[in-house]
């Protein structure tokens, strides 16, 4: 049990954000998966979604927005070749902004479609593999917002067949805003990183977001996003951030149901 010192408050906040967007990614699969269900058939190629899925997927997702102050967007995307070989995406994602729940319409627009393929993002392509809930980022999300963003997805499976994702988005600048009060109570420095010791927050002087940290602390095992305080003689930070995607952990302790 955490005690009551700003550094364990930082901690325990920290946890229960991931943990809250790994549970909200999960259960918005198993509703899509039961909307899924009983209006259309799966095929190996993915879905193509129709007005009526869209409007019953919509209650969830504004759900999960409206009472998740962490979450910047979510959604569900597939995939579908039906149509005589062509591809068809389908993405129906809504996003806050400036306090109002957004639908973006991205797999509307032709010249969008042409170049987007779920399959080349981490969120996507790892959940379509091994049918796995996956956290990827932090991220440029170069299609939505164009902000660091950390993506928590759940593949959504009918009869037995992947279908797509359910996803839920976290900006790094709303995280940061979040645990900005209580870091700001703790003495020494600290920096907030991800299973590769990447840092995704810090407070500590000369030491960079986007950076390694090397200080040696042991890291605890399942955890996707982790807080450590940092000593003044072990800020030793290497390895600038570089454009590829920034990967976290596989929270193993989701799986597809």
């Amino acid at each position: 049990m955490y005690s009551d010192t700003p550094v364990e408050k930082a901690k325990a906040m920290l946890h229960d954000i991931t943990l809250s967007a790994c549970s909200a990614a999960a259960s918005l699969a198993e509703q899509t998966q039961r909307i899924l269900a009983h209006t259309v058939s799966a095929h190996k190629e993915g879905i193509q979604l129709g007005a009526e899925q869209r409007q019953q997927l919509q209650a969830p997702i504004q759900a999960i927005l409206q009472n998740n102050p962490w979450c910047n967007g979510a959604g569900f995307a597939s995939y579908s070749n039906a149509q005589a070989g062509e591809e068809v995406w389908s993405l129906e994602w809504w996003y806050q902004e400036a306090g109002a729940i957004e639908h973006a319409q991205l797999d509307r627009n032709q010249e969008i479609r042409k170049r987007l393929d779920f399959r080349v993002f981490d969120w996507f392509g790892q959940p379509a593999n091994d049918h796995q809930a996956y956290v990827d980022g932090p991220y440029v999300d170069y299609v939505c917002n164009g902000d660091y963003t950390i993506t928590t997805a759940h593949p959504v499976l009918v009869d037995g067949v992947f279908v797509g994702v359910a996803a839920v988005d976290m900006l790094v600048s709303t995280l940061d805003r979040l645990l900005a009060p209580l870091l700001a109570a703790i003495n020494n420095p600290v920096v907030v990183v991800n299973a590769d010791r990447r840092v995704v927050l810090s407070t500590a002087p000369g030491v960079r977001v986007g950076t390694l940290q090397r200080d040696g602390q042991p890291l605890e095992r399942g955890r996707i996003l982790q807080l450590l305080e940092v000593q003044p003689a072990s800020a030793a930070v290497a390895t600038q951030a570089s454009s590829h995607t920034l990967r976290f952990d596989r929270y193993s302790a989701l799986s597809a149901s």
